[in-house]
């Protein structure tokens, strides 16, 4: 096996999937066979029972300088258009995901690192970390929902500076302007990220998948969504997890929820 192509890892960690998007040649660079990667894994993980949430990271000490621009060369129009459709496939494997998702950040998060890393619930930066939509460095422009993702944390003038001015933020930066939910010391962004995930593993299963879904229909009209929250509401309250929550709670005790 070549240690050196690109490709993503999977590892257990009791109920938590961790995924490692691996390209050590490019520290990390998004190349086609890391999209594939990241999608059969996802395609696994949404049939693993024993899978409660997920943790996404990069190896080497960064997360991902975005895309590898070696293999966008020469290409036709044809050729770009699927390649940015391969890409919306892996949104579509995250955001769909029932499970939860955390980002654990060391180093760079630039490009199509910075997307992937916004479609986690949680983000971890390590604070050595870096951001940049440096997309417009190149002549492109942002992909991988970013143009969706990116508004729903930060304010729309930080949104278009960061798309547009390819601004690097700082992990300071981002956790004050909400980019990231937490900074931790620089080597500790795994450990950090890992409590959550197990956190979120621990969790009522069906109603965090009900509460991505939720979330995913954002920016969704009011009506809309007090019809979605009487639906779900009501599935959730003839659950076994219920059941298993309200005693857990009179018994003052923590709930074992089994996902039924």
């Amino acid at each position: 096996m070549d240690n050196s192509a690109p490709t993503v890892t999977r590892d257990q960690d009791g109920a938590v999937a961790v995924l490692t998007v691996s390209n050590p040649k490019r520290r990390n660079a998004f190349a086609p066979e890391i999209r594939q990667a990241l999608s059969d894994h996802m395609s696994d993980i949404a049939t693993d029972d024993a899978t409660r949430s997920i943790l996404i990271t990069g190896a080497g000490g960064t997360f991902s300088a975005g895309g590898d621009l070696s293999t966008m060369q020469d290409m036709t129009p044809f050729e770009a258009r699927e390649r940015v459709r391969s890409g919306a496939g892996v949104v579509n494997a995250l955001w769909a995901s029932e499970k939860p998702i955390v980002a654990a950040v060391d180093g760079y998060a630039f490009g199509a690192g910075l997307s992937l890393a916004l479609l986690a619930d949680w983000i971890v930066a390590g604070d050595d970390a870096k951001f940049c939509a440096s997309f417009g460095k190149v002549g492109l422009m942002g992909d991988l929902a970013l143009f969706w993702t990116l508004p729903q944390r930060v304010k729309a003038g930080k949104a278009r500076r960061i798309l547009m001015l390819a601004d690097v933020v700082d992990a300071a930066e981002a956790l004050d302007i909400g980019l990231v939910d937490a900074v931790a010391p620089k080597g500790g962004a795994f450990e950090a990220a890992m409590k959550k995930a197990q956190a979120l593993a621990a969790a009522a299963p069906l109603p965090n998948r009900l509460t991505r879904e939720a979330l995913g229909r954002y920016p969704a009209k009011l009506d809309d969504m007090l019809s979605y929250e009487a639906h779900g509401q009501g599935a959730l309250f003839n659950t076994a997890d219920a059941t298993e929550g309200f005693a857990a709670f009179l018994e003052k005790r923590r709930p074992n929820f089994k996902g039924a």
